[in-house]
C-alpha cells in the first residue's frame, strides 16, 4: 500500500514511518505544517499548542457535561509549545530520505482544509494510508496534568482518524501499542540519531539540549520520572532525528545555539548541510 507520512522531524513520526515501512508500506511523501505566528499566539505572547486546537474540533463531538470538563482540564494548554524545528530543516530531513515533501504553513482556521486538500491530491496519486506518529501516554492518570496529557492524545488520535474516515484513508498507527520506554529503545537500538531540541525548563536544564538520546539518556529520564514525574515518552521534551535507517544521508548541524523562550529552553538551529553517514549498520529500507 502506498501511503504518506504527517511528519513533524521528531522521534516519535520518525520511528512510526520506520516501522510502517519495515512493516511493507510504500512512503511516497512526506506531509508537514506549521503555523504562522500571527495565529499561534495567545494570551501574554505564549504560543499556542496545536494539540488545543486538534482538542477543540474533537471536542464539540463530546457531551456537554464531558466538554465542559474537559474545557476546564484544558485550561492552560496554551503553555506548550511544538516542535521548534525550521521547515528547512524538515527538507532537509527528506531530502536525506529522498522522498517528496508537502509543506504548509497553516492558521489555526485552516488547518483542516490544508491537511484534507493535500490528502485528497495524494489519493488521486495513488496514496490510501496516513501513517502519524501517536502514542499513549502508559502512566497512571493520578493528577489535572496527567488527565490533560492523557485526554491530547487521544484527541491527536481521534482527530486524525475523523479526517482519514472522512476522505477514506486508512489511518496507520504503528506505535500506538508501545509503550514510552519501548520506544526509547527502540530508536537507540535501530541506531537513530535523536537529539533534544525542546525542553521544558521547570525539568531540564539547558545542557540538555543537543543531547543524543542514548542508553544513558534513557536512564537519567528514569531518574527523573521517580524524582520529578517527569513523562519518559517526552511530554517535557522534543526531539529532532538526524540520521536514521531511512536516511540516505545525515544532518550535520553546522551553527547553533541555546536560547530561551516562553520558559522553554530551545535549540535554535541556524546552519546544517547534509553529510555522508556515520554509521553504516543499518541500511536504508
Amino acid at each position: 500500500m502506498k501511503v504518506a507520512s504527517l511528519w513533524s522531524g521528531g522521534k516519535d513520526s520518525c520511528l512510526a514511518t520506520y516501522e510502517a515501512a519495515a512493516k511493507g508500506f510504500e512512503i511516497s511523501h512526506l506531509l508537514s505544517y506549521t503555523y504562522k505566528s500571527s495565529s499561534n499566539v495567545g494570551s501574554g505572547g505564549i504560543s499556542k499548542n496545536p494539540l488545543s486546537a486538534i482538542y477543540d474540533r474533537v471536542g464539540r463531538a463530546s457531551p456537554s457535561i464531558v466538554n465542559n470538563l474537559l474545557s476546564f482540564v484544558y485550561k492552560d494548554l496554551s503553555r506548550m509549545i511544538p516542535h521548534e524545528v525550521a521547515p528547512e530543516i524538515i527538507a532537509g530531513q527528506a531530502k536525506a530520505m529522498d522522498v517528496p515533501l508537502i509543506q504548509g504553513e497553516v492558521k489555526w482556521d485552516n488547518l483542516d482544509p490544508f491537511l484534507k486538500s493535500s490528502l485528497r491530491k495524494l489519493k488521486q496519486s495513488g496514496v490510501e494510508g496516513l501513517v502519524f506518529g501517536v502514542v499513549p501516554p502508559h502512566y497512571p492518570i493520578d493528577s489535572s496534568e496527567k488527565l490533560r496529557e492523557h485526554r491530547t492524545l487521544v484527541a491527536h488520535k481521534e482527530w486524525m482518524n475523523q479526517i482519514c474516515l472522512e476522505l477514506g484513508i486508512t489511518p496507520i498507527t504503528p506505535l500506538w501499542e508501545s509503550n514510552p520506554e519501548q520506544i526509547l529503545r527502540k530508536i537507540v537500538a535501530e541506531d537513530f540519531e535523536t537529539i533534544i531540541v525542546v525542553v521544558d525548563s521547570k525539568y531540564f536544564g539547558k545542557e540538555w539540549l543537543g543531547r543524543k538520546i542514548d542508553s544513558n539518556f534513557i536512564d537519567e529520564v528514569h531518574r527523573l520520572n521517580r524524582e520529578k514525574s517527569v513523562h519518559i515518552g517526552g511530554s517535557g521534551y522534543h526531539t529532532l532525528v538526524t540520521d536514521c535507517p531511512l536516511f540516505k544521508k545525515r544532518l550535520k548541524i553546522v551553527r547553533s545555539r541555546k536560547i530561551r523562550k516562553n520558559g522553554y529552553g530551545v535549540l535554535e538551529i541556524s546552519a546544517f548541510e547534509l553529510a555522508k553517514k556515520l554509521k553504516s549498520a543499518k541500511a536504508a529500507l
